[in-house]
This record gives C-alpha cells, sequence and structure tokens, in this order.
C-alpha cells in the first residue's frame, strides 16, 4: 500500500501545473483537498490503533521503548508536540467518536472538524455522546471549522457548564500583560485575557476604535492603538470608560418563549417525571436542536411536545466572547440594568420594559464613603473600580439597599459568586454578620411563560 501511494503522489506532484488553464487548476485542487483530509484521518487511525497495541511505547531493537509521540515526530517531519496533539486526537476518536473516525475515512467529515469535536470526549457522558454522534456529523459537515469551535463551546456552556468555568479559571491563571520600550520611549508588548476581562476591554475599544468618516486612513490596527490611548486619558481625566449605544459592557441571555412554557408547565405537572410533554431534554436532543435545518427549532413534534432549543439559545452569550459562564452573569446582575425585550418569531421586538432599577448614584456615593474601596480583606482597589455587590442575592430575597450592599472589586465579586469568598473573608462590621453565611449559588427561578421570546440584555451599571 505505501509502495503504491508514494507513486500515485509522485505522479501527482511531477504534474506541470504552469500549462494547466485555471479551471483545471481549480478541479485539481478540488479533487485533491478532500483526499488529504481522507489521508489526514488514516494517519490518525493509524496512530490510535498503534497506541491501542503498543500503550503508547513502541519496541526498539535495543530494547529501550521509545514514546509513539517521538517516533510519530521524527516520521512526520513535525514537532514533538504537533505529534503528541495528533496522537491525542487520534486517541478521542478512535474511543470516544468512533462514527465520527469513520466519517473521516469516508471523506464525509474533514478531519479538522472531527479534531474540533473531540473536545466534547471526556466531558459528556460516553453514551449520551454515543446517541448524539450522528447529529454531531451532520452538524460537522455544514459548519466550518471556526463555527463548529463556538458551537461546540454552546454546548459545553449549556450542557456541563463546569467545564466553561474551569477554563475562565485556567486563562485567568495564565492572564498577563508585558510590556517593553524601545529607544524612543515608544510601548509595545502582548498579553493574554481571559474571555470575561476580554469582553468589557472588546466592547470599550471597539467604541472608540470605529472609522470617523471617509477621511479617516488610519488601519484598524492604528485606531485599536489610538482607542487605548483614548481610554487612557478619559479614566485619569474624568475617572470614567466610554459607552456603546449608551450602556456598558453587555450580556444577553436568549430565553425562548417556548422554553419559558415548558419549564412552567414542569414545575406545574402533578406527573412530571413520566409525562413525555414534558420529558427533561437528553444531550442528543440539545445537539439535534442545533442542526441547521428549514424547520423552525420552535415546531411541535408529533406528539405535541416542544422541540428542544439549541444551545445557543439555551445559554448567556456576550457580544464578543461568546458564552459566559453563571458566575460572570451573577456578577453582572449585582449591580446592573435590566430590560427584557419581547420578540416575535421572526425576532422582531414587540415590547420593552425595565425590570429592575440599577445601584443609584446617591446608593454609590454612600458605599465609597463607607466602604473607602474594595471590601475583601488585604485588597486596595478604590471605589471607581468597584462593583455595588448584593450580600444576599435578590434572587434570593436580599434587598436593594445600603446594609445588603458592599463594594468588591472585579476580581473578588468574580470570586464571591464561584463561591470561593465568603463573609468571613470580608471586612464589613456594620453587618454583624446579620447577613449571614455567603448563600450558594441557585439555579434561575423558572420565567414566567411570555408570548414571544425573551431576551434579558444584562448592563453593567
Amino acid at each position: 500500500m505505501a509502495t503504491h501511494l508514494r507513486s500515485v503522489v509522485d505522479t501527482l506532484v511531477t504534474t506541470d501545473l504552469s500549462v494547466l488553464s485555471v479551471a483545471e487548476l481549480q478541479s485539481t485542487y478540488v479533487a485533491v483537498a478532500p483526499q488529504l483530509q481522507r489521508l489526514t484521518g488514516l494517519c490518525g487511525a493509524v496512530l490510535a490503533e498503534l497506541q491501542a497495541r503498543t500503550g503508547g511505547l513502541l519496541p526498539t531493537e535495543d530494547g529501550k521503548p521509545r514514546p509513539l509521540a517521538g517516533w510519530a515526530a521524527e516520521a512526520s517531519g513535525d514537532s514533538a508536540s504537533a505529534a503528541g496533539r495528533d496522537v491525542r486526537v487520534s486517541v478521542l476518536l478512535r474511543t470516544g467518536l468512533p462514527r465520527v473516525a469513520q466519517a473521516v475515512l469516508d471523506g464525509q467529515v474533514p478531519s479538522v472538524r472531527a479534531e474540533v469535536l473531540t473536545r466534547l470526549v471526556g466531558r459528556i457522558d460516553a453514551l449520551a455522546l454515543a446517541e448524539a454522534e450522528p447529529a454531531l456529523m451532520e452538524t460537522a459537515k455544514r459548519m466550518d471549522p471556526q463555527q463548529l469551535t463556538a458551537y461546540v463551546r454552546h454546548l459545553l456552556a449549556t450542557w456541563v457548564e463546569p467545564v466553561i468555568e474551569d477554563a475562565e479559571a485556567a486563562a485567568h491563571a495564565a492572564r498577563y500583560l508585558q510590556t517593553r520600550r524601545r529607544a524612543d520611549g515608544s510601548l509595545w508588548g502582548s498579553f493574554l485575557l481571559p474571555a470575561g476581562d476580554a469582553e468589557g476591554v472588546l466592547t470599550c475599544v471597539e467604541a472608540l476604535a470605529r472609522r470617523q468618516g471617509d477621511e479617516d486612513t488610519r488601519s484598524a490596527a492604528q485606531r485599536r492603538a489610538d482607542a487605548l490611548s483614548e481610554m487612557s486619558d478619559q479614566v485619569l481625566g474624568f475617572g470614567d470608560l466610554p459607552e456603546t449605544g449608551g450602556f456598558r459592557p453587555q450580556l444577553s441571555y436568549v430565553l425562548p418563549a417556548e422554553w419559558a412554557a415548558r419549564r412552567t408547565a414542569e414545575h406545574t405537572c402533578a406527573d412530571c417525571s413520566r409525562c413525555p410533554q414534558h420529558r427533561p431534554a437528553t444531550f442528543a436532543d440539545l445537539v439535534a436542536a442545533g442542526v441547521p435545518t428549514s424547520q423552525h427549532s420552535s415546531d411541535r413534534d408529533e406528539a405535541g411536545a416542544v422541540r428542544v432549543h439549541p444551545a445557543t439559545h439555551a445559554c448567556a452569550v456576550a457580544a464578543w466572547t461568546g458564552p459566559q459562564t453563571r458566575a460572570r452573569i451573577e456578577t453582572m446582575l449585582c449591580d446592573a440594568r435590566i430590560t427584557r425585550v419581547l420578540l416575535d418569531s421572526v425576532g422582531q421586538v414587540t415590547g420593552l420594559e425595565p425590570l429592575r432599577d440599577t445601584v443609584t448614584k446617591a446608593q454609590r456615593r454612600a458605599l465609597a464613603a463607607r466602604d473607602l474601596g474594595c471590601a475583601a480583606r488585604g485588597c486596595t482597589r478604590p471605589p471607581a473600580f468597584c462593583d455595588a455587590h448584593h450580600l444576599i442575592a435578590r434572587a434570593d430575597g436580599g434587598g436593594h439597599t445600603l446594609a445588603n450592599l458592599v463594594l468588591l472589586c472585579r476580581r473578588h465579586h468574580v470570586l464571591w459568586h464561584l463561591g470561593k469568598l465568603t463573609l468571613d473573608d470580608l471586612h464589613v462590621p456594620w453587618t454583624n454578620n446579620a447577613a449571614g453565611p455567603a448563600p450558594p449559588r441557585p439555579m434561575p427561578p423558572p420565567p414566567p411563560a411570555p408570548a414571544a421570546a425573551e431576551v434579558l440584555d444584562l448592563f453593567r451599571g
């Protein structure tokens, strides 16, 4: 097989491309590219078979076992890290998504898209993943790798939110900002920010980096550099940051009306555990709902049960960085203006009403005078860089009063909602522990069934 394959490749690569027409060049690429994806899948299948037979240690003539990844790197001419990734991906496909692995060999799913799907292996129950595999393959056929990556992240955020929380925590731990100065005093560097923090940065930067008329000849990179300088000037001069559309960084939670009605019915149905209409959605249901089809997701099935809505409509999504964790949402809710936007079945706005008031300016001034900054012990963040946090969440009956409010910087605010910070970690002598220990994060109560889809826009105050 190896000799025949080498002969075919030799014939292809010795073709004089200069004598081919544009149409012939295009047809050549269209013919070769899919086969290259299949060959990549074959290489992965070989690595997975070697891993299964040898346990990852290949025998050698001198009797010293050799790691499979190192051998693969030498054989392919690739780096050891890249070869190690190939081995991991191939094993995940073989063990967790065997039908996807076969679809790669059959040329139905490109190998680069199959690699994206392996992010679900080990995070989704094996039986649930096997049930959803056909729908996952159908989705992979219709989405490019970037779209598929976002889709998989939505699935994880909806089904196994701790995975997103762990990724956010890992990104937060890996954050950095490195700067260097040139001889002329100019500054350059690199940085890495977790998604939750990047959302606010991008919202502020992009608001100031828009092209200002046809006479603006700056490049996009130059406009962002100018925006960063302008942000610094505004903070130093006025202690405030720019707004986009009259609001600060924004999150949205899309709640389809049919889903809300179903959740409400679940709480009123006496026999819900066995009721087919209110049967809890499975992971396969969630995946199937996201397969691009001509049917609208709000259609009902033959039994009259409401169809499950796709993952992209079942978790909070930020405009720039995608799905957000519940801790991040609760952090925003503590000091936020919340508006309910009612949409009809085609997305037209039919109603707009405020649901809750933000922390007032008078309350902010009183908090600044009382707390003098972040109330976390040892933190020195000033009031201007703190959120107004509710010691007892409003969803748990906490009041919108000064006695229940405290200033926390964004880092300690998120830690509270992650359950890693309690009342004992705060300097709040006025409470005398009246607020009690930090309450656990409750699941949000089921909303009333609206006549149209709801969008909760969470605006940081």
